[in-house]
Parts: structure tokens; C-alpha cells; sequence
């Protein structure tokens, strides 16, 4: 049965029909597995936004070795920023996907989810995103907004 308001129970279905708890034991390691991922989500992020940074410092690098005339290190540093490019899109898709699966499991309307996700998602803030980071996210444009999964 699909809830359409929140409920505090050990019984439900996530995802699929065959991610369902029926024990307390498979809800809290249900709980923990959704934390768990909403951390690495956090995490995704946060390398993405050190890509993106590195990604940044490069264009002003080449500015400066384009300056020089050094064409040989300009060639260098083009096909290490096509890798970046890819890494960060990669990064993107891991990030989008995580975010609607995180939104699916939150969809389930169960309370325990939606805390555990939340914690999830405040735990991967605070040790990923938060302090110095925040700033330099800031200038990246990067969205710190939690409905905003994809940024």
C-alpha cells in the first residue's frame, strides 16, 4: 500500500519491492544504508566542486603558459582538462542519480526515511561542504539547496 501522508513504522517498501522491511533490524539497516548513501551523495558534491576548482586554476594557468608561448605545455594541459571535463560529468551522473533515488526513498512517506536521509545529508554538509569549502562553493555557483540534488 502506497501512503500518501507520513507514517512511523518498520514496514516499508523502498525503491523496489524487493528492498521491504518487516523487522526492526532490516528497517534500521535500511535507515543506515540510506544514511549512509545520503553522506556519499555530500561527498559527490564536494569532489565535483574541487574538480570544478581545479578546473578553474587551470584556465588561469594557461592564460599564463599561453603568455609564454609554451604551445607544448598548452597541448598538455588541454587533454588533462578534457579528463577533468569527463570526470566532473561522470561525477554529475553519479550525483543526479543518487539524488533521485535519495527522493524516491524520501517519496516512501515513512518518518524514519526522512530523518535518516536528512542526517544523511546534514553529516556529508558539515564533513565535506562546510568551513573553508563553503566559500570557494560560493564562487562556483554550486548550489548548497537540498531539493536541488543535481547541483
Amino acid at each position: 500500500m502506497m501512503h500518501m501522508t507520513f507514517y512511523w513504522g518498520v514496514e516499508v517498501t523502498l525503491l523496489f519491492d524487493g528492498w521491504r522491511t518487516r523487522t526492526p533490524l532490516q528497517y534500521w539497516a535500511s535507515l543506515l544504508v540510506l544514511a549512509v548513501a545520503s553522506v556519499f551523495h555530500e561527498y559527490v558534491v564536494s569532489v565535483r566542486a574541487h574538480l570544478r576548482q581545479y578546473t578553474t586554476e587551470g584556465k588561469q594557468a594557461e592564460d599564463e603558459i599561453v603568455m609564454g608561448s609554451r604551445e607544448r605545455l598548452v597541448r598538455q594541459f588541454k587533454k588533462r582538462a578534457c579528463t577533468v571535463k569527463a570526470a566532473e560529468s561522470m561525477l554529475f551522473a553519479v550525483n543526479a542519480l543518487l539524488g533521485y533515488l535519495l527522493m524516491l526513498a524520501a517519496m516512501s512517506f515513512n518518518g524514519g526515511v526522512v530523518v535518516a536521509i536528512v542526517v544523511g545529508l546534514t553529516t556529508g554538509f558539515l564533513c565535506f561542504r562546510s568551513g573553508n569549502y563553503v566559500a570557494q562553493e560560493e564562487e562556483l555557483r554550486l548550489s548548497s539547496d537540498p531539493c536541488s540534488s543535481c547541483t
